[in-house]
């Protein structure tokens, strides 16, 4: 059963940091460490060809702003560290971000365009970052953009399909398999349109301590079960 494709919900820094006495900072800078950790992972994977990590909800963006502000400026710094490491040349990893970005700092929308940029060449492996990303959002997004299109006359109603109607969304990436840490049992708004076959596998583990031995786990447990999309 091939593995192309995978979607991480990387939760449970918040937790994480109450359960060590740890600074919410300090936390999310573990789970950043983890994030660069599994990108590495995937590029070990020669079958995994994408990953999309759920970096940062739409809801995400409502939380208190010191909060707020320390998230963006970790992600902010680890942008800089894009055009530092080897690692996404050197793999041919191309970084794309998704989600409604007009929602994020200027500053932030044009390093991202730099970054995205800096990666377009590299075409071995795509990692997809999800920010201010909401899968409800996106498909609402997606319809009105369709109806713009056919306002335009760009589009016959007639011909518009599940397939064809990915093109509007923000990625047409279909995950084969998503995972999420921390125990909790839910995508929350994760792909929504696009995860409606994937398989779904949940590690109790907080992100900052999920292992390259919990992620084997999780691919193996994959390839265990059978797909058969309904038929």
């Amino acid at each position: 059963m091939e593995l192309s494709s995978i979607g991480i919900i990387p939760d449970g820094n918040r937790r994480y940091a109450k359960a060590h006495n740890l600074s919410l900072v300090d936390s999310y800078k573990l789970g950043t460490s983890k994030a660069w950790e599994l990108i590495d992972w995937l590029s070990e994977h020669k079958e995994i060809k994408s990953g999309t990590f759920y970096t940062l909800s739409l809801e995400n963006l409502t939380r208190s702003r010191n909060e707020l502000s320390a998230l963006l400026k970790i992600f902010d710094n680890q942008l800089d560290s894009v055009f530092k490491k080897s690692l996404f040349e050197e793999k041919g990893i191309k970084l794309k971000f998704i989600g409604n970005l007009s929602a994020m700092p200027k500053s932030l929308i044009k390093k991202i365009g730099e970054v995205e940029e800096y990666t377009a060449p590299f075409n071995k492996k795509l990692v997809q970052l999800a920010l201010g990303y909401s899968g409800q959002e996106e498909i609402v997004t997606a319809a009105k953009n369709l109806a713009i299109s056919y306002q335009k006359g760009e589009v016959d109603l007639e011909t518009v399909d599940e397939s064809s109607f990915k093109k509007y969304l923000y990625s047409e990436n279909e995950p084969d398999l998503v995972i999420r840490t921390s125990g909790t049992k839910r995508l929350s708004g994760f792909l929504t349109y696009q995860s409606a076959y994937s398989e779904l596998y949940f590690s109790d583990k907080y992100w900052p301590e999920f292992s390259r031995q919990d992620f084997d786990s999780a691919v193996q447990d994959y390839y265990n079960r059978k797909r058969n999309f309904g038929r």
